[in-house]
């Protein structure tokens, strides 16, 4: 059931990232290289790194940690998104479409609790793997994207995501906090979720169905740039200027949630980054 809810955003996010997958892009170009090799792989016009700062072939800047009061604003980000809302909206659809969660019954009755236990569920995993235990183990609640330009190994990064994060130091390491928090929120479920869909059965199904949105989604951030750019390319003026406005950006982030550009190897930061 779970997989059934899931598996349909899955081939959207897919549909999406195919455009940037396709992109040739060299793989020594990255904002690691040192100058003179960045300068050498000179990446054509439109095939560009994901972020502002890579496009400029330079090394990312130094790790920045996030504070406790830091995290919680993240919370509160990703809690207020229009995304948290839009796929809770999305799964009640879907589980009611396939018989999901059947003792809910049917019509806007029916979907309002699908909805209500959808929302309860993504709050839940927002709290616990956005705020609480990445400020108990000292972890980063963000995505951090890729500082590779090349389609393959930044779609096995974004993937790699759901099990490897960085800690307040900008170290990498196992993600604690999200595997907490999506078992931690499903064990949750079972205090509002209908009786026979309790259990450990259901709660081990719907913490799969957590790993693969997390998956998706992190697909989503780590190509996002590269899909806008895209299709930007094609559209008039005007409205290039218009989505290049402040105020756009900022509810681009509030719908993809905050991103970072990972750390270099200290090896080859620049001196005065470490």
């Amino acid at each position: 059931m779970e997989f059934l809810r899931k598996a349909p955003s899955l081939l959207v996010i897919a549909f999406c990232a195919l455009p940037a997958v396709c992109q040739t892009q060299p793989a020594d170009a990255g904002p690691c290289a040192l100058p003179q090799q960045s300068a050498a792989a000179m990446p054509a016009p439109g095939v560009q790194p994901a972020t502002a700062e890579e496009g400029r072939g330079e090394t990312s800047r130094p790790y920045r940690g996030l504070s406790n009061r830091d995290k919680f604003n993240v919370f509160v980000q990703y809690a207020y998104s229009p995304y948290t809302f839009a796929g809770a909206a999305f799964d009640a659809g879907v589980a009611q479409a396939v018989g999901g969660w059947h003792s809910y019954g049917g019509g806007m009755e029916g979907y309002s609790k699908r909805f209500g236990a959808s929302l309860a569920d993504s709050e839940s995993g927002t709290f616990f793997g956005r705020f609480l235990f990445p400020v108990l183990l000292h972890e980063d609640p963000r995505y951090l994207r890729s500082t590779s330009t090349a389609p393959l190994p930044r779609i096995e990064y974004a993937l790699s995501r759901v099990l490897v994060t960085h800690d307040d130091d900008g170290n990498k390491r196992p993600n604690f906090s999200l595997v907490l928090s999506v078992f931690a929120s499903s064990g949750m479920a079972n205090l509002y979720y209908p009786r026979v869909d309790r259990g450990p059965g259901d709660t081990a199904a719907r913490a799969g169905g957590d790993f693969l949105s997390v998956a998706e989604m992190n697909l989503l951030r780590e190509f996002w740039p590269d899909i806008a750019r895209k299709f930007r390319k094609h559209e008039p003026k005007r409205i290039q200027r218009l989505e290049e406005s402040p105020r756009v950006a900022k509810i681009e982030e509030m719908v993809m949630g905050p991103t970072a550009t990972a750390p270099c190897p200290r090896s080859q930061q620049q001196p005065g980054n470490h």
